[in-house]
Protein backbone atom coordinates (compact mmCIF):
# COMPACT_ATOMS: atom_id res chain seq x y z
CA UNK A 1 0.00 0.00 0.00
CA UNK A 2 2.85 2.17 0.98
CA UNK A 3 4.23 2.32 -2.50
CA UNK A 4 1.42 1.96 -4.10
CA UNK A 5 0.59 5.38 -2.60
CA UNK A 6 3.77 6.60 -3.49
CA UNK A 7 4.95 5.82 -6.57
CA UNK A 8 1.79 3.73 -7.91
CA UNK A 9 3.53 0.43 -8.07
CA UNK A 10 0.70 -2.22 -6.61
CA UNK A 11 2.13 -5.63 -7.51
CA UNK A 12 2.25 -7.16 -4.70
CA UNK A 13 3.89 -10.33 -6.09
CA UNK A 14 6.49 -8.01 -7.13
CA UNK A 15 6.74 -6.05 -3.88
CA UNK A 16 6.67 -8.81 -1.71
CA UNK A 17 9.92 -10.43 -3.33
CA UNK A 18 11.33 -6.50 -2.87
CA UNK A 19 10.96 -6.32 0.38
CA UNK A 20 11.36 -9.97 1.73
CA UNK A 21 15.10 -9.72 -0.45
CA UNK A 22 15.49 -6.57 1.77
CA UNK A 23 14.89 -8.49 5.12
CA UNK A 24 16.96 -11.06 4.47
CA UNK A 25 19.58 -8.36 3.95
CA UNK A 26 19.66 -7.17 6.91
CA UNK A 27 19.18 -9.87 8.65
CA UNK A 28 21.81 -11.83 7.03
CA UNK A 29 24.83 -10.61 9.34
CA UNK A 30 23.31 -11.78 12.66
CA UNK A 31 21.09 -10.85 15.49
CA UNK A 32 23.26 -8.08 16.67
CA UNK A 33 22.33 -5.90 13.24
CA UNK A 34 19.07 -6.85 13.69
CA UNK A 35 18.92 -5.27 17.25
CA UNK A 36 20.55 -2.36 16.49
CA UNK A 37 17.99 -1.88 13.25
CA UNK A 38 15.07 -2.66 16.09
CA UNK A 39 16.49 0.04 18.03
CA UNK A 40 16.51 2.51 15.50
CA UNK A 41 13.44 1.76 13.98
CA UNK A 42 11.57 1.49 17.27
CA UNK A 43 11.78 5.19 17.77
CA UNK A 44 10.16 6.14 14.24
CA UNK A 45 7.39 3.41 14.70
CA UNK A 46 6.13 5.08 17.82
CA UNK A 47 6.64 9.06 16.58
CA UNK A 48 4.92 7.73 13.41
CA UNK A 49 1.72 6.18 15.26
CA UNK A 50 1.49 8.74 17.51
CA UNK A 51 1.48 11.07 14.71
CA UNK A 52 -1.48 9.34 12.70
CA UNK A 53 -3.26 9.30 15.62
CA UNK A 54 -3.42 13.07 16.06
CA UNK A 55 -4.06 13.37 12.37
CA UNK A 56 -6.79 11.27 12.37
CA UNK A 57 -8.38 12.37 15.45
CA UNK A 58 -8.38 15.67 13.96
CA UNK A 59 -9.38 15.49 10.74
CA UNK A 60 -12.06 13.32 11.19
CA UNK A 61 -13.43 14.24 15.03
CA UNK A 62 -16.44 14.97 14.01
CA UNK A 63 -17.44 11.61 12.18
CA UNK A 64 -15.52 9.73 15.06
CA UNK A 65 -17.63 11.53 17.83
CA UNK A 66 -20.74 10.83 15.74
CA UNK A 67 -19.83 7.26 14.82
CA UNK A 68 -19.27 6.41 19.15
CA UNK A 69 -21.73 8.78 20.70
CA UNK A 70 -24.22 6.24 21.49
CA UNK A 71 -22.08 3.12 19.96
CA UNK A 72 -23.07 -0.39 22.43
CA UNK A 73 -20.15 -2.34 23.38
CA UNK A 74 -20.30 -6.08 23.70
CA UNK A 75 -18.61 -8.80 25.92
CA UNK A 76 -20.10 -11.65 23.86
CA UNK A 77 -18.73 -13.43 21.27
CA UNK A 78 -17.48 -10.62 18.37
CA UNK A 79 -14.83 -9.52 21.25
CA UNK A 80 -13.73 -12.94 22.51
CA UNK A 81 -13.31 -14.25 18.63
CA UNK A 82 -11.37 -11.09 17.88
CA UNK A 83 -9.36 -11.42 20.49
CA UNK A 84 -8.82 -15.29 19.59
CA UNK A 85 -7.40 -13.99 16.56
CA UNK A 86 -4.93 -11.18 18.09
CA UNK A 87 -3.65 -13.96 20.28
CA UNK A 88 -3.19 -16.08 17.41
CA UNK A 89 -0.92 -13.41 16.04
CA UNK A 90 1.21 -13.09 18.98
CA UNK A 91 1.11 -16.77 19.86
CA UNK A 92 4.28 -17.31 17.91
CA UNK A 93 6.23 -14.48 19.50
CA UNK A 94 5.08 -15.73 23.14
CA UNK A 95 5.92 -19.28 22.34
CA UNK A 96 9.16 -17.94 20.27
CA UNK A 97 10.31 -15.54 23.34
CA UNK A 98 13.16 -17.80 23.67
CA UNK A 99 14.42 -16.59 20.45
CA UNK A 100 15.08 -12.93 21.91
CA UNK A 101 15.44 -13.12 25.92
CA UNK A 102 18.76 -15.14 24.87
CA UNK A 103 20.33 -12.17 23.80
CA UNK A 104 19.65 -10.05 27.13
CA UNK A 105 22.44 -9.63 29.16
CA UNK A 106 22.89 -12.10 32.23
CA UNK A 107 21.64 -10.62 35.20
CA UNK A 108 18.16 -9.34 34.08
CA UNK A 109 15.97 -10.24 36.18
CA UNK A 110 12.41 -12.06 35.13
CA UNK A 111 10.58 -8.79 36.10
CA UNK A 112 13.30 -6.18 34.30
CA UNK A 113 12.85 -8.78 31.20
CA UNK A 114 8.89 -9.04 31.27
CA UNK A 115 8.85 -5.04 31.47
CA UNK A 116 10.60 -5.10 28.66
CA UNK A 117 8.56 -7.45 26.90
CA UNK A 118 5.34 -5.09 27.62
CA UNK A 119 7.03 -1.89 26.37
CA UNK A 120 7.97 -3.32 23.04
CA UNK A 121 4.57 -4.67 22.62
CA UNK A 122 1.94 -2.69 24.30
CA UNK A 123 2.20 0.58 23.03
CA UNK A 124 2.90 -0.16 19.78
CA UNK A 125 0.08 -2.67 19.38
CA UNK A 126 -2.42 -0.34 21.26
CA UNK A 127 -1.88 2.72 18.88
CA UNK A 128 -1.80 0.52 15.92
CA UNK A 129 -5.27 -0.94 17.36
CA UNK A 130 -6.89 2.51 17.92
CA UNK A 131 -5.96 3.95 14.92
CA UNK A 132 -7.70 0.61 12.89
CA UNK A 133 -10.26 1.25 15.33
CA UNK A 134 -10.95 5.10 14.69
CA UNK A 135 -10.11 5.18 10.84
CA UNK A 136 -12.62 2.34 9.99
CA UNK A 137 -15.32 3.96 12.23
CA UNK A 138 -15.29 7.17 10.59
CA UNK A 139 -14.50 6.36 6.81
CA UNK A 140 -15.66 3.11 6.51
CA UNK A 141 -11.95 1.82 5.18
CA UNK A 142 -9.90 -0.22 7.44
CA UNK A 143 -7.03 0.32 5.90
CA UNK A 144 -5.51 3.34 7.56
CA UNK A 145 -2.79 4.11 5.62
CA UNK A 146 -4.57 4.67 2.86
CA UNK A 147 -7.08 7.07 5.00
CA UNK A 148 -3.52 8.47 6.21
CA UNK A 149 -2.34 9.38 2.81
CA UNK A 150 -5.30 11.06 2.05
CA UNK A 151 -5.89 12.78 5.04
CA UNK A 152 -3.02 14.98 5.10
CA UNK A 153 -2.06 18.22 3.70
CA UNK A 154 1.63 18.24 3.63
CA UNK A 155 2.79 15.87 0.79
CA UNK A 156 6.33 16.17 2.32
CA UNK A 157 5.25 15.01 5.26
CA UNK A 158 3.02 12.31 3.92
CA UNK A 159 5.96 10.43 1.67
CA UNK A 160 8.31 10.78 4.31
CA UNK A 161 5.92 9.27 6.74
CA UNK A 162 4.96 6.88 4.32
CA UNK A 163 8.10 5.55 3.82
CA UNK A 164 9.14 5.63 7.34
CA UNK A 165 5.62 3.27 7.45
CA UNK A 166 7.67 0.88 4.76
CA UNK A 167 10.31 0.40 6.84
CA UNK A 168 8.66 -0.37 10.45
CA UNK A 169 7.14 -3.15 8.48
CA UNK A 170 10.53 -4.56 7.62
CA UNK A 171 12.28 -4.33 10.59
CA UNK A 172 8.98 -5.68 12.21
CA UNK A 173 9.10 -8.49 9.64
CA UNK A 174 12.53 -9.26 10.56
CA UNK A 175 12.06 -9.81 14.06
CA UNK A 176 8.89 -11.95 14.06
CA UNK A 177 9.10 -13.73 10.66
CA UNK A 178 12.48 -14.96 10.09
CA UNK A 179 14.34 -15.43 13.32
CA UNK A 180 11.95 -17.86 15.32
CA UNK A 181 12.54 -20.15 11.99
CA UNK A 182 15.89 -19.36 11.08
CA UNK A 183 16.49 -20.94 14.35
CA UNK A 184 14.35 -23.86 14.29
CA UNK A 185 16.17 -24.88 10.39
CA UNK A 186 19.22 -23.97 12.35
CA UNK A 187 18.77 -26.35 15.26
CA UNK A 188 16.38 -28.92 12.80
CA UNK A 189 18.92 -29.25 10.30
CA UNK A 190 22.22 -27.93 11.70
CA UNK A 191 22.17 -25.18 8.70
CA UNK A 192 24.46 -21.96 9.37
CA UNK A 193 22.69 -18.50 10.46
CA UNK A 194 22.99 -16.86 6.91
CA UNK A 195 21.79 -20.44 4.80
CA UNK A 196 18.55 -20.33 6.98
CA UNK A 197 17.42 -16.67 6.77
CA UNK A 198 17.90 -17.32 3.03
CA UNK A 199 15.75 -20.61 3.21
CA UNK A 200 13.26 -18.88 5.37
CA UNK A 201 13.36 -15.97 2.62
CA UNK A 202 12.90 -18.64 -0.73
CA UNK A 203 10.30 -20.71 1.64
CA UNK A 204 8.10 -17.82 2.65
CA UNK A 205 7.90 -16.68 -1.35
CA UNK A 206 6.74 -19.94 -2.07
CA UNK A 207 3.59 -19.47 0.22
CA UNK A 208 2.11 -16.51 -1.58
CA UNK A 209 1.26 -14.78 1.41
CA UNK A 210 0.14 -12.01 -1.05
CA UNK A 211 -3.02 -14.43 -2.00
CA UNK A 212 -4.23 -13.71 1.52
CA UNK A 213 -4.28 -10.13 2.05
CA UNK A 214 -6.56 -9.42 -0.69
CA UNK A 215 -10.05 -8.56 -0.10
CA UNK A 216 -11.70 -11.33 -1.15
CA UNK A 217 -9.10 -13.36 1.14
CA UNK A 218 -10.26 -11.60 4.24
CA UNK A 219 -12.72 -13.86 5.83
CA UNK A 220 -10.38 -16.94 5.05
CA UNK A 221 -7.27 -14.86 6.45
CA UNK A 222 -9.41 -14.60 9.61
CA UNK A 223 -10.76 -18.16 9.70
CA UNK A 224 -6.98 -19.54 9.37
CA UNK A 225 -5.42 -17.24 12.21
CA UNK A 226 -7.91 -18.89 14.28
CA UNK A 227 -7.70 -22.64 12.78
CA UNK A 228 -3.67 -22.54 13.71
CA UNK A 229 -4.29 -20.96 16.99
CA UNK A 230 -6.02 -24.21 17.84
CA UNK A 231 -2.27 -25.48 17.86
CA UNK A 232 -0.36 -22.76 19.73
CA UNK A 233 -2.66 -22.77 22.30
CA UNK A 234 -2.38 -26.25 23.60
CA UNK A 235 1.53 -25.95 23.12
CA UNK A 236 1.26 -22.36 25.25
CA UNK A 237 -0.65 -24.66 27.65
CA UNK A 238 1.33 -27.47 28.07
CA UNK A 239 4.83 -24.79 28.66
CA UNK A 240 2.89 -23.35 31.35
CA UNK A 241 2.16 -25.90 33.34
CA UNK A 242 5.60 -27.39 32.86
CA UNK A 243 6.72 -24.80 33.84
CA UNK A 244 5.40 -22.79 36.39
CA UNK A 245 3.56 -26.43 37.93
CA UNK A 246 5.45 -29.18 37.74
CA UNK A 247 9.03 -27.73 37.81
CA UNK A 248 8.32 -24.37 39.87
CA UNK A 249 9.84 -22.15 37.78
CA UNK A 250 13.24 -23.89 38.12
CA UNK A 251 15.19 -25.45 34.98
CA UNK A 252 18.58 -26.08 33.86
CA UNK A 253 19.22 -24.62 30.58
CA UNK A 254 21.79 -27.04 29.52
CA UNK A 255 19.90 -29.30 29.63
CA UNK A 256 17.41 -28.69 26.99
CA UNK A 257 20.46 -28.56 24.86
CA UNK A 258 22.08 -32.14 26.06
CA UNK A 259 21.48 -34.97 23.47
CA UNK A 260 21.84 -37.56 25.74
CA UNK A 261 19.92 -35.51 28.80
CA UNK A 262 16.79 -35.68 30.57
CA UNK A 263 14.98 -33.84 27.52
CA UNK A 264 16.36 -36.63 25.24
CA UNK A 265 13.66 -38.21 23.42
CA UNK A 266 9.50 -37.28 22.81
CA UNK A 267 7.70 -36.68 25.73
CA UNK A 268 4.25 -38.23 24.46
CA UNK A 269 2.85 -37.08 27.36
CA UNK A 270 3.21 -33.58 25.86
CA UNK A 271 2.30 -34.60 22.44
CA UNK A 272 -1.30 -36.24 23.34
CA UNK A 273 -1.90 -33.53 25.54
CA UNK A 274 -1.37 -31.06 22.52
CA UNK A 275 -3.02 -33.21 20.19
CA UNK A 276 -6.41 -32.89 23.15
CA UNK A 277 -6.12 -29.54 23.21
CA UNK A 278 -6.55 -28.75 19.18
CA UNK A 279 -9.11 -31.40 18.58
CA UNK A 280 -10.88 -29.26 21.42
CA UNK A 281 -10.12 -26.29 19.94
CA UNK A 282 -11.23 -27.22 16.44
CA UNK A 283 -15.06 -27.96 17.99
CA UNK A 284 -15.01 -23.97 18.52
CA UNK A 285 -12.76 -22.08 16.09
CA UNK A 286 -14.06 -18.79 16.94
CA UNK A 287 -12.56 -19.65 20.53
CA UNK A 288 -9.82 -21.88 19.54
CA UNK A 289 -7.26 -20.32 21.76
CA UNK A 290 -8.98 -20.00 25.03
CA UNK A 291 -10.81 -23.59 24.74
CA UNK A 292 -7.54 -25.60 24.25
CA UNK A 293 -5.78 -24.39 27.79
CA UNK A 294 -7.72 -26.39 30.40
CA UNK A 295 -7.67 -29.35 28.02
CA UNK A 296 -4.44 -29.29 27.14
CA UNK A 297 -3.09 -28.05 30.60
CA UNK A 298 -5.28 -30.44 32.66
CA UNK A 299 -4.39 -33.69 30.40
CA UNK A 300 -0.65 -33.14 30.66
CA UNK A 301 -0.41 -33.13 34.00
CA UNK A 302 -2.03 -35.93 34.49
CA UNK A 303 -0.24 -38.30 31.35
CA UNK A 304 2.84 -36.94 33.40
CA UNK A 305 1.57 -38.62 36.09
CA UNK A 306 0.12 -42.03 34.56
CA UNK A 307 2.09 -42.19 31.45
CA UNK A 308 5.20 -44.42 31.70
CA UNK A 309 6.74 -43.43 28.72
CA UNK A 310 7.38 -40.03 30.42
CA UNK A 311 9.09 -41.31 33.16
CA UNK A 312 12.20 -39.91 32.11
CA UNK A 313 10.58 -36.32 31.92
CA UNK A 314 9.69 -35.74 35.18
CA UNK A 315 13.76 -35.35 36.73
CA UNK A 316 13.52 -31.95 38.19
CA UNK A 317 9.55 -31.87 38.67
CA UNK A 318 7.26 -32.46 41.77
CA UNK A 319 6.55 -35.82 40.12
CA UNK A 320 10.23 -37.22 40.44
CA UNK A 321 9.79 -39.10 43.44
CA UNK A 322 5.91 -39.84 43.93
Amino acid sequence: MCLKLLFGFDNLPVVYVLFTVIQVGLSINGFKGIKWLENVSCVFLIGILAYMLYVVNTKFSVEIGERFANIEGTWGMPFWAATTAFLGIYSTMILNASDYSRHVKKGTTPTATGVIYVLSILPVTLFMGLIGLLVTAATGNSDPIEVFATAMDNKFLTVITLLFIAFAQVTTNVLNNIVPPSYILMDSFKMKWSHATILVGILSICVMPWKLVTAESADGLSLFIKIYSAFLGPIFAVMVVDYYILRKRTLNVNDLYNKEGIFKGINWAAIIAIAIGSFCSLIVVDLSWYVSLIPSGLSYYILMRVLKSSEAFRKGTVLEHQ
